[in-house]
């Protein structure tokens, strides 16, 4: 009997053992708040990059992607099991839902969009350095961007 006791208990503390966990002690939550959206229509694309790398259109290299539903003028983008490190990030208001950032035949964007920083340069896309924030271990970083058109 005392063994079958002990084999219940064992199983019991490994099946709530944080070694079951998705995410890391370490890993962090990035919460996006975005703003001034002009309409209801369409989602939001969020695209998180640890890496100049494919940012800020390559949405194969992106860390992470997800869309967000929209609440009249404005959504939220919430990223969970981040890795500690440097990160940008570029949000678009995907209006026709089309899972991309609609441009013109110069290559300006037709819908609206903001880079982490509130960044948005008038003659080029966001650069990564000028948009990166740090994400801390363990942490909830919260992050209000104000999109434009």
């Amino acid at each position: 009997m005392s063994v079958s006791r002990f084999a219940c208990a064992t199983l019991a503390l490994l099946a709530f053992s944080p070694l079951w966990s998705n995410a890391a002690p370490t890993d962090a939550i990035v919460r996006f708040e975005i703003a001034s959206l002009r309409n209801a229509q369409g989602d939001v694309g969020c695209l998180i990059f640890n890496s100049s790398d494919g940012y800020p259109e390559t949405h194969a290299k992106a860390y992470k992607e997800i869309h967000a539903a929209i609440d009249g003028d404005h959504a939220v983008c919430e990223f969970k099991a981040v890795t500690p490190g440097t990160y940008a990030v570029i949000v678009f208001h995907d209006e026709n839902k089309n899972g991309k950032m609609d441009k013109n035949f110069l290559g300006v964007p037709q819908e609206g969009y903001v880079a982490s920083n509130n960044l948005r340069p008038l003659m080029s896309a966001p650069k990564f350095k000028e948009a990166s924030f740090v994400v801390p271990a363990a942490s909830v970083t919260a992050i209000k961007l104000q999109i434009r058109y």
